[in-house]
């Protein structure tokens, strides 16, 4: 039933009283039609009928319009209820939307988290995970064991630097797959940066094992690889190190990987497995580095000095100021130990510069009390990181204009590896040395790999023999015929020769015969400090029992130089 046949029902229930009401209205009306008060009587019936009538119109129309009302607010409670409905299930088609969009951002996230972005490979944290759980279980038991290879490629700058980080990236890519398919099921490969990538071997049963598959991975990457139709070669420098109980926490086996292959890229070994020993020496380097860095602060560097002689009369021409560090604990160390350090952290920049300074000081102070000779040489040497470092002209016409020192006075010597790294930049630097009127020596000659098309044109002024060449030309080796070709070329070119590591006499008259000019070695002095080597400069007598007795050494030196300079 509807809303108006409920209204009707309403209206049949207020006209049948009506209607008997009025029909006894009429009734009334006829019996007293003929008196007054019957008159009154229907004007009083009609009247109350006519309110009845309003009142009841008027009650009937309240209710159509409530009901109107009603009807248009339940329609638009539906109409509400439906545009509800409609949104709420787009909120929830958008809610799945959402929900599957953040699902697949997530997933991307950890892809992204835990995978190299070039090679998709697993990245430095996704490995270092996998590496945990195998620790959990290893044991120091026969049976199944891990190792840990840690891989280098050698010489990948050369590429990025000559074809360009594009095909370097190609490169990368491609070793990586060959990683992976070398490894197949046996491990995981990862990468880390750069051109550094490793590989998780499980299950093993010995370091012999890891050895092989090693030497299986250098021979694959060892295969040339066809890169925009170039064929480009690289190799690959490769530490391993075994998993055992010893290892708590997956960086200390990555750190000792990491170590030995170190230590074969500096053995030139295409591998080379882990021990104690090396990373005693890592520990020892790395304590060394912080001592060092505080030496140069505190200034614990002092010169010692080694005489450079005239091979034809045994006079003093000069000093070599040779560095010793007088560490706190240890006494006084050799370069040796700390040069290299000092070099790979740039502590080699400031440390020389100061000792420069002092070397320059000190041969001032020499000449002005009349110790040395006016024409005395003080040399020192300058490392290949400096060659690179803006403002090292500067910084020595600082300090030859601060110290007194005249120009021609210092000599400069670089090694000959140091001055062939970037030989076009380097001539530019020596140029500008030269301008200030420096001499420059190349040190180390013959041991290094200088081309001939640029020797001359460095604006040196010296070729040092090395100490290797001189201590064998005793032995009847082919040494002695370096040195002799060594000395030829310098003449051909207008430079002198100075020959260090001179030990005996013997040798001393080797070198006057084949017309080598100056020397250095112990048969003349060790490297003194600046207080021996006053003594030394007040010696007039030095080196003279040294002399032959006759000049006829001196004689067919002079006949050699000859027959060199004729051929």
């Amino acid at each position: 039933m509807n809303k108006n046949e409920n209204l009707t029902g309403i209206y049949l229930l207020f006209l049948l009283p009506l209607g008997v009401v009025s029909a006894a209205c009429a009734i009334l009306f006829l019996q007293l039609q003929e008196n007054i008060l019957a008159s009154i009587s229907l004007i009083v019936a009609i009247v109350s009928f006519a309110l009845i009538v309003s009142r009841y119109m008027k009650y009937v129309g309240d209710i159509r319009r409530e009901a109107a009302t009603a009807e248009t607010a339940e329609r638009f409670r539906a109409e509400q209820a439906e545009t509800h409905v409609e949104e709420l299930q787009h909120y929830v088609e958008e809610l799945e939307r959402s929900s599957h969009a953040l699902r697949e951002s997530r997933e991307r996230f950890r892809h992204a988290a835990y995978h190299d972005a070039l090679t998709g490979l697993a990245n430095r944290n996704h490995f270092l995970e996998m590496i945990d759980p195998c620790l959990r279980t290893s044991t120091d038991d026969l049976g199944e064991r891990f190792a840990l290879l840690f891989l280098d490629l050698d010489r990948f700058k050369t590429v990025n630097d000559s074809l360009g980080h594009l095909v370097g990236d190609k490169l990368i890519v491609n070793v990586g797959k060959r990683l992976v398919a070398v490894t197949e099921n046996r491990g995981v490969v990862g990468r880390f940066s750069g051109d550094e990538f490793a590989i998780l071997l499980y299950k093993i049963k010995d370091p012999s094992e890891a050895v092989r598959f090693a030497e299986m991975i250098s021979d694959e990457i060892g295969v040339a690889f066809d890169l925009d139709g170039r064929q480009i070669f690289t190799s690959v420098s490769i530490g391993i190190a075994v998993g055992n109980s010893r290892y708590k926490d997956p960086e200390e086996l990555l750190r000792d990987a990491d170590i030995a292959m170190y230590y074969a890229k500096e053995m030139k070994k295409p591998y080379v497995i882990f021990d104690q020993i090396m990373h005693a020496r890592a520990v020892s380097l790395l304590e060394l580095e912080t001592d060092l860095r505080l030496a140069v602060e505190r200034d614990e560097f002092e010169l010692f000095y080694q005489p450079l002689v005239n091979l034809d009369n045994v006079s003093l021409v000069g000093f070599e100021a040779l560095v010793r560090w007088n560490h706190p604990s240890r006494g006084l160390i050799t370069p040796g130990e700390f040069i290299a350090v000092a070099e790979s952290t740039g502590l080699i920049v400031p440390m020389t510069m100061r000792l420069l300074r002092s070397a320059c000081e000190q041969a001032v102070e020499w000449k002005e009390r009349g110790l040395a000779p006016d024409q005395m040489v003080m040399s020192v040497n300058l490392s290949a990181v400096h060659l690179a470092q803006r403002g090292l002209v500067d910084q020595l016409r600082s300090i030859i204009f601060e110290t007194g020192i005249e120009a021609e006075h210092l000599k400069l010597e670089i090694t000959e590896s140091a001055v062939m790294q970037n030989a076009e930049n380097v001539i530019a630097v020596l140029k500008k040395i030269k301008e200030l009127g420096v001499r420059l020596s190349i040190d180390d000659f013959g041991t290094g790999y200088s081309s001939l098309s640029y020797l001359h044109r460095f604006p040196i002024d010296t070729l040092k023999i090395d100490r290797s060449f001189v201590s064998t030309m005793e032995d009847g080796s082919e040494n002695g015929e370096i040195v002799r070709t060594v000395i030829a070329l310098a003449k051909a070119l207008n430079l002198s020769v100075i020959a260090e590591g001179i030990e005996s006499i013997h040798q001393f008259h080797q070198l006057r015969i084949l017309g080598c000019e100056y020397g250095q070695g112990f048969l003349f002095s060790r490297p003194i400090s600046a207080k021996e080597a006053e003594n030394l400069l007040a010696d007039d007598n030095r080196w003279r029992n040294i002399l032959p007795p006759n000049e006829f050494g001196v004689i067919a030196r002079n006949l050699e130089y000859t027959h060199l300079r004729i051929q």
